[in-house]
């Protein structure tokens, strides 16, 4: 199976050398190497009375990135493509939580071809990412949010892949540049209809983890404001939204963000009362999650400075009206104690399983969709700049409810002797929370990891 899978890596790699060799010359090609080492303690979860992850497991991580932005037409058609190969091995068998459809994956981050059809005025058609908004954690003016496309078991933590992850949407875009705004309409269009929830969405369709719904998005940003940068996105179609956002430059080194939205209808499914009191009652609906039409506010704050030598140091506090109450998050902690229970009866016992798995897929989409299931969060971040060649990033996510947390420390060198050509990496992440936190819920664990990228 691995040396299959190492073949079919192989061939990606192959096929976007061909694709330098027949379109565009002097592409960015960069390979990467990841192993990393989970220990992961006892989950609340119980499949068939077993954990349903390995606790103690390492892997491997390969990636190809081909990049390339050229003239289709001198001045009239650009082309900006980014497309990943990723390849995933572990020493030992994945858990039933953790266990991916494939080990090899092939990512269109970016395929996008943009015309100028005056000097303020240009027009794009394809794949590219969208501003992703003023903050780390999660930015209620990002208001196109696509689902996970990475491997279940682990990933790769070199900052610049990250974005990787995030795919981007199939769209059309409408631009107006000027010195005093930029005016902007996006159109996603639905092709593609998601249907097994009790999936994870890294085992989905690359489509139906982007354009499952149709979107309209109307984007103004005005730079007329000494110090402040206002912006407004208003978003029709599947449900519709209102975001405002602002950056305020305190000083030359002190930042402070600001931004609220406003949702006609919930943006992730949550646990339904009905079809839960319908399991507990062993009348096994066939879901047990929904979005309802009830209307929420997010909100963010955050400030962030940037010192002499261009380390960044920031704090954010995230808050989103339709995250789970305390009544609400216990419900969902007893409904997978109830599913734990010992069934002397095979056929109920796997109805009970099923049902865990079932849970399982729609709390991780959540989070695969960048979404919390709490109200309040807090996180603080830092980037320092140790040297011409050296970075150290870090941060650390806290739940105010239930104090669990989430943290990556990570260092980062480039190695003068390859010519600048190859950086190392390494670090460590953890999450950690009691068994019914939100952090915790699938085991508190700590990982570290080494790796390290070549630009050939």
């Amino acid at each position: 199976m691995k040396l299959r899978s190492l073949l079919s890596f192989w061939s990606i790699f192959c096929l976007l050398d061909n694709v330098q060799a027949m379109c565009l010359a002097s592409p960015d090609i960069t390979l990467f190497l990841q192993r990393s080492s989970i220990n992961r303690q006892a989950p609340l979860w119980q499949i068939a009375g077993q954990a349903p992850y390995n606790r103690h497991n390492r892997y491997t991580d390969l990636a190809v990135k081909y990049q390339q932005r050229g003239a289709l037409i001198a001045d009239k058609l650009l082309l900006d493509i980014a497309v990943y190969g990723l390849a995933n091995f572990s020493d030992k068998a994945a858990g039933q939580f953790e266990r991916d459809d494939h080990q090899i994956k092939l990512l269109i981050d970016q395929l996008n071809v943009s015309s100028q059809l005056s000097d303020k005025v240009r027009i794009e058609v394809g794949k590219h990412h969208f501003n992703p908004g003023l903050f780390y954690l999660k930015s209620p003016a990002n208001l196109l949010n696509s689902y996970y496309a990475g491997f279940k078991s682990s990933r790769f933590y070199e900052p610049t892949l990250q974005q990787a992850y995030m795919p981007t949407f199939w769209r059309s875009e409408l631009i107006a540049e000027t010195a005093n705004y930029t005016l902007s309409l996006v159109v996603v269009p639905k092709l593609a209809q998601r249907d097994k929830r009790y999936i994870s969405a890294s085992n989905w369709s690359a489509i139906k983890r982007t354009n499952a719904a149709e979107g309209y998005l109307f984007t103004y940003t005005d730079y007329r404001f000494e110090k402040n940068t206002p912006s407004l996105n208003l978003k029709l179609g599947h449900f519709g939204s209102l975001a405002l956002s602002n950056s305020y430059q305190w000083s030359s080194q002190w930042v402070i963000n600001s931004e609220l939205a406003y949702h006609a209808k919930q943006q992730w499914r949550h646990l339904d009362s009905e079809y839960t009191a319908q399991a507990m009652g062993y009348q096994f609906p066939t879901s047990l999650y929904q979005t309802h039409k009830k209307s929420g506010v997010e909100l963010a704050l955050g400030m962030q400075y940037t010192s002499d030598n261009f380390s960044q140091f920031g704090l954010e506090y995230y808050f989103q009206g339709e995250g789970y109450s305390q009544t609400q998050w216990d419900k969902q902690v007893n409904l997978i104690h109830f599913f734990n229970q010992k069934m002397y009866s095979k056929p109920l016992s796997k109805a009970f399983d099923d049902y865990q798995y079932l849970m399982a897929a729609e709390i991780d989409n959540i989070s695969n969709q960048g979404y919390f299931q709490r109200k309040h969060y807090l996180n603080g971040y830092a980037s320092i700049e140790l040297n011409s060649h050296a970075r150290l990033q870090s941060y650390m996510v806290l739940n105010l409810r239930d104090q669990s947390v989430l943290m990556n420390i990570n260092y980062s060198q480039i190695l003068d002797s390859t010519e600048r050509k190859v950086e190392i990496y390494t670090g460590l992440n953890s999450t950690l929370g009691r068994r019914d936190s939100e952090f915790g819920l699938f085991g508190e664990n700590i990982g570290v990891y080494f790796g390290f990228k070549y630009h050939l």
